[in-house]
């Protein structure tokens, strides 16, 4: 019996003692002894070291020390890609970041070429010397490759945590992007997946690469950062868009129709003023005094997508609050008659106040008008004759305007915030799609048909409205429903295919530029 169970004994420690298989690759591939006496728990308590040094190193530190806690501080990505050399192609992938705008060196290829070199030197003489490497080349390559793959696919910065007005859905990585990256099997493919492919990302990458910045040339200098930042801003995950779709670039000042990726037409637009140079100070200023006289104005037009799906026509204006306190109360001040020769009605708990010149407008505080403002359905309505609705957070609006010198014009940044539009027939007959109902949309505000059978019908609309009295009515009318973008590039293609730089209208591209810190490449 004793014997019996000391040859148990010694059958089980002896398995015990075999190689990890790990260890029993390395002996196959360099045929270095050492590598038969690798004892797993030593590696662990070297990997777990090399996590505290070089924690402060990684972009997703908690994720990675989470990974190899849970599956046993096993070497993953050196046991599936360092023998059939895909370790070595992703060097390659992350030294060429440069073609991308980032900075190649931030991913520290050179530090896992360094230990790929002292590996497969294969002049280990202790297996100590050995697990300080493989566990440092394990750790740099997950940190690298997911930093990565994460910026190729959702880009360096979440829009969301610098601008305050950007509404659009921007997907960011997550635990389950993390998985993903564990779950690799051919590295390369992986790599070669993630490049972005998008056109317009591929011809400003074609661009950079013609910079020669190496010159020292202002110009060219500045194109190339513009370059980079929309680079970036191409990498956000935002929503995908259909086969049409109507797309609005702030800097650009320019309206887009596109069917299957090809502009179908273009027209100017008005956006909202940027925000004054000193916004932040003075709203540090009303947070602490809420004083309306310290509180910045802000009407730069919105980041955000949505669906068009019903127009307005003669549309009538809810005047918002912002406004009322800071022009209308003032204007009711000089001009008593502002009111009327606005079509400006009062509405006092949303009841019609009849007699609003009666109202004193010099006793009642600025900060706490009772009243709403509503300017009706004219020729002077300042929505003009079309309102484009659409669903979103910031109330804001396509819409015509009865003020067209603005389109004749540059600079173009001179809304409260909603988006006027050059042409509001055009893009109402191209949302409506039925030509026999252009007409219709004609008539209604105030334009002859196109249909010589409709002129009796016109003739009779227009001596209605000469009536002393009468009163022009709004009327929605439902269109296809499209998708519509309000975005915001400094650098896009223009017209003839080239690229076109613009203003940095909300000065976003200095913002961008800082948070982006290291990964921007220089």
């Amino acid at each position: 019996f004793i014997f019996y169970f000391l040859l148990l004994v010694i059958i089980f420690n002896s398995g015990c003692k075999q190689p990890p298989q790990i260890a029993n690759k390395f002996y196959d591939h360099y045929k270095n002894p050492i590598y038969k006496t690798f004892d797993t728990a030593a590696y662990h308590t070297e990997f777990k070291r090399q996590l505290v040094v070089l924690k402060a190193q990684l972009r997703y530190a908690g994720p990675i020390t989470n990974y190899y806690t849970a599956t046993g501080f096993e070497p993953h990505f050196t046991d599936k890609f360092l023998f059939n050399g895909q370790l070595r192609q992703l060097v390659g992938y992350l030294n060429k970041a440069n073609e991308h705008g980032l900075n190649a060196s931030v991913f520290k290829a050179d530090l896992i070429a360094r230990e790929l070199d002292t590996i497969q030197a294969n002049h280990f003489k202790m297996i100590t010397d050995v697990y300080p490497v493989l566990a440092r080349l394990e750790i740099e390559t997950a940190n690298a490759l997911i930093t990565y793959s994460g910026i190729l696919q959702f880009g360096v910065v979440n829009p969301h945590a610098l601008y305050r007005r950007y509404n659009m859905k921007v997907k960011r990585p997550d635990s389950l992007f993390i998985q993903q990256v564990y779950k690799v099997n051919n590295l390369n493919f992986y790599l070669d997946n993630i490049q972005p492919k998008d056109s317009i990302y591929l011809q400003l990458k074609r661009q950079l690469a013609d910079i020669d910045t190496d010159i020292v040339d202002s110009d060219k200098i500045h194109r190339a950062r513009l370059i980079k930042l929309n680079m970036e801003r191409l990498r956000w995950q935002t929503p995908a868009k259909h086969n049409k779709y109507l797309w609005v670039n702030i800097p650009a000042f320019n309206l887009q129709w596109v069917e299957n990726n090809q502009q179908i037409f273009n027209m100017k637009v008005c956006v909202g003023e940027p925000r004054p140079t000193d916004y932040d100070e003075h709203l540090k200023k009303y947070l602490q005094t809420h004083n309306l006289d310290d509180k910045p104005l802000n009407h730069e037009t919105t980041i955000l997508t949505s669906r068009i799906a019903t127009i307005q026509l003669n549309p009538t204006w809810n005047i918002p609050t912002s406004i009322a306190q800071n022009e209308i109360y003032y204007a009711l001040q000089k001009d008593p008659e502002y009111l009327v020769n606005n079509n400006i009605r009062v509405y006092y708990k949303d009841k019609l106040v009849t007699e609003p010149d009666t109202i004193r407008w010099n006793r009642i505080a600025r900060q706490k008008i009772p009243y709403k403002f509503k300017q009706d359905a004219s020729d002077l309505n300042a929505l003009g004759k079309f309102k484009f609705i659409f669903d979103n957070e910031s109330s804001i609006y396509l819409h015509d305007t009865p003020n067209k010198k603005a389109f004749k014009k540059a600079w173009r940044a001179v809304s409260h915030g909603c988006v006027r539009v050059e042409d509001p027939l055009k893009l109402a007959q191209v949302l409506v799609g039925d030509t026999t109902r252009i007409d219709e949309i004609r008539m209604e505000v105030g334009m002859e048909p196109q249909n010589l059978k409709d002129t009796t019908r016109f003739k009779l609309l227009k001596a209605k409205r000469s009536v002393p009295g009468f009163e022009l009515r709004s009327k929605y009318i439902d269109v296809r429903s499209v998708q519509l973008f309000i975005n915001y590039y400094t650098c896009w293609p223009g017209q003839d295919g080239k690229l076109a730089y613009y203003d940095d209208v909300y000065r976003m591209d200095p913002t961008l530029e800082k948070a982006m810190g290291k990964y921007l490449a220089k």
